[in-house]
């Protein structure tokens, strides 16, 4: 093959690929092209050399952000001072850094087992290599958990219980060697057919010869794989029907009746002092009316519902609290928070519980924030003006706090922080029986794509620690979650009150109890399957 053509053909190969990942995804949601989203660029690995593997895994993450993130440059241009294309140059910047590079190493380190492993080596490394990518990718220093596959499965209940033993990751692993498997398969046929024409040709010039095809090494490799995947997949749908059989039992604890308000305050109103009592005012009002008839255990305001300090401002802290006490219900409402020292001073994105006696029953101060959003990661030069009175740079919280009420426990996430499953199950560890997670999504709004993608993510946070969970949005989805994933009282309007009932929840699921062992598995199973492909080359090179 030329090199023009062979350029071509991989180039055409990484988009399919790319476009079969980002079909997987919502606002498309075509689950099944998630089995098959890296089979072009394993075919490309056979014979690839280290530093085109790289490259084609480079570039492959690239792509695929663009595919599944292509949002992100509606939000950067709206809330970031950055012209044309330096905006584009920014995007494409992050992209690289935050899924080409750990794409890229992946990708290289599965040739290496393509091209040396044995059977096994490359059944177990090859997705255990994915999923630490991906894990690693949602490490502090990445910090972008956003595009990991196991979330495009996320309609599918009986599939995705197996989260609350592998939380998402061991999702990914069954559908990266489902990529992985197609792809064998279809090597074998392409080696088989190159026996074939070679035997052909020897029996046509030799036609005393007895026409034979050797069985190919990829043939038992197919097999090998598809044994394997099928093994998983059986019993990963075993344990799936199991645990739904499990939850479909009614609860034996009281429910705790939760109204969800979205209250559709404005863009130009937020972080402007002349309105924070009509904001205020608006919310109350909102869910008043709402609420009427029997008032519920909790009302929750979505992240940022008040865009003023409320510990500076006693007066309107005080009339939130005396809000609860007249509905007669606890109140979660999101807003800033200031921490003024000698040194420096500090902001939080917080999310403050008042009791239905109308006491401050505890702040939760986020603890993960938005890359460029809401901190500058690297100290890298300010992309975004900060002032005091429209806070971008945040510091991060350092304690999972888990509120006390008089039917429950819950613990709270805040918007980006439901992308990362460490945060909820540590709330779950800690006791959290609800999980409730609050979003300002009006930075997203207009992008289904974007909400939705967003939204996904919190199905796997319920499943994962089997909590019922809360979310409420400002301009995103709000709905409940129960513990199999299943979603009830879903909005996306501008102003609503969402009622619904939770049930409380003990049960400490094995991740819940052992966090992500499993992505560790990944971790130590990619290094030992490449050890072993090496030693295996060392052998197979040494002198008889």
């Amino acid at each position: 093959m030329h090199r023009g053509q062979g350029v071509w053909k991989h180039g055409g190969l990484l988009v399919v690929g790319a476009l079969l990942y980002t079909l997987a995804f919502p606002p498309y949601s075509v689950p099944g092209a998630a089995w098959i989203a890296l089979t072009p660029l394993f075919l490309l690995l056979y014979t690839s050399s280290a530093k085109h593997a790289f490259l084609m895994g480079f570039l492959f993450g690239v792509l695929w952000c663009v595919g599944v993130g292509y949002w992100v440059y509606f939000p950067v241009t709206g809330s970031f001072s950055i012209p044309f294309p330096v905006n584009l140059l920014f995007i494409l910047a992050n992209y690289a850094f935050f899924a080409g590079l750990p794409a890229g190493v992946a990708t290289l380190f599965s040739a290496v087992l393509l091209q040396r492993g044995t059977t096994w080596l490359r059944a177990f490394g090859i997705p255990a290599l994915w999923v630490s990518g991906e894990s690693l990718r949602a490490h502090s220093m990445f910090g972008v958990s956003w595009g990991i596959l196991g979330y495009t499965q996320y309609q599918h209940p009986t599939l995705i219980q197996i989260a609350d033993v592998t939380s998402v990751y061991g999702i990914s692993f069954l559908l990266v060697l489902g990529s992985y498997t197609a792809a064998e398969i279809i090597q074998g046929d392409r080696v088989q057919g190159t026996l074939y024409r070679k035997a052909e040709t020897s029996y046509v010039q030799r036609p005393k010869l007895r026409l034979q095809i050797p069985a190919p090494g990829h043939l038992q490799l197919s097999r090998s794989a598809l044994v394997l995947f099928a093994v998983l997949l059986t019993v990963t749908l075993g344990y799936g029907t199991l645990r739904l059989r499990q939850y479909a039992l009614p609860p034996d604890s009281p429910p705790l009746r939760v109204a969800m308000v979205q209250g559709n305050i404005p863009s130009e109103q937020r972080w402007h002092p002349a309105y924070y009592a009509s904001t205020l005012l608006r919310y109350a009002s909102v869910t008043m009316q709402g609420i009427v008839g029997t008032p519920p255990d909790l009302v929750v305001w979505p992240e940022f519902a008040v865009n003023f300090y409320l510990d500076k401002e006693q007066l309107l802290a005080l009339q939130l609290g005396q809000f609860a006490q007249i509905a007669n219900t606890a109140l979660l409402v999101g807003a800033p928070r200031v921490e003024e020292a000698e040194a420096a001073t500090h902001y939080y994105n917080s999310a403050y519980l008042f009791s239905a006696t109308g006491q401050l029953a505890g702040i939760y101060d986020k603890m993960r924030l938005v890359p460029f959003a809401e901190y500058r990661p690297f100290a890298l030069p300010r992309i975004v003006d900060h002032r005091p009175e429209f806070p971008t740079e945040f510091t991060a919280g350092g304690q999972a706090t888990v509120f006390p009420l008089p039917k429950s426990t819950i613990g709270v996430t805040i918007c980006y922080e439901i992308a990362f499953p460490a945060f909820s199950r540590r709330l779950a560890y800690n006791g959290a029986q609800v999980l409730v997670n609050i979003s300002n999504d009006t930075w997203l709004s207009g992008i289904p794509a974007a909400v939705e993608q967003h939204f996904a993510m919190a199905v796997l946070r319920a499943v994962e620690n089997k909590r019922y969970l809360i979310r409420t949005a400002t301009a995103g989805v709000s709905s409940f979650i129960d513990p199999i994933g299943h979603v009830y009282q879903v909005s996306t309007a501008p102003e609503a009150v969402i009622q619904g009932e939770v049930f409380p929840v003990h049960e400490a699921t094995v991740y819940t109890k052992y966090g992500d062992w499993f992505a560790g598995v990944c971790l130590v199973l990619s290094a030992t399957t490449l050890i072993a492909a090496r030693a295996k080359k060392t052998r197979t090179k040494a002198p008889a």
